[in-house]
């Protein structure tokens, strides 16, 4: 690299950082295959109820669609996770609702709301409207 090849960051070229920023990353396929499988194990297989904070994050989401177009193998990732998963909505529904449960203070929440998280928790499948368990009848 020369001189004239410098890098800078934005904050050195004096722009105006938000989260909306964007930044070039260059990722090997390994290593987006990495990414993709380490935020599917977040959602979908990590127990801990604390992590439905990025499994539900639209950024988390986001990236991940990122990830799956820059993948080569992006259309068979598109085509399987085209088609809904009982096993993901099952273990999706159980963490949400122990999460539910363990709120030191309950949120009231809205069947839009309640719809909205289940829907950003359970991508990249797609979801039907989110039934609580709670009230058996």
């Amino acid at each position: 690299m020369n001189s004239n090849d410098k890098q800078q960051s934005p904050e050195q070229a004096g722009e105006h950082l938000t989260e909306e920023t964007t930044q070039a990353v260059h990722l090997t396929q390994g290593e987006i295959h990495a990414i993709q499988k380490a935020l599917l194990f977040l959602k979908f297989e990590c127990e801990e109820t604390s992590s439905l904070l990025y499994a539900g994050s639209p950024l988390i989401n986001s990236a991940l669609s990122k990830l799956r177009e820059a993948d080569i193998h992006g259309d068979f990732s598109k085509q399987f996770h085209s088609r809904p998963s009982p096993h993901a909505e099952g273990f999706m529904r159980d963490k949400l609702e122990r999460s539910y449960s363990e709120e030191h203070v309950p949120h009231e929440r809205t069947e839009a709301q309640l719809n909205d998280i289940w829907q950003s928790c359970m991508f990249p499948f797609p979801a039907t409207s989110y039934k609580q368990d709670s009230d058996p009848k």
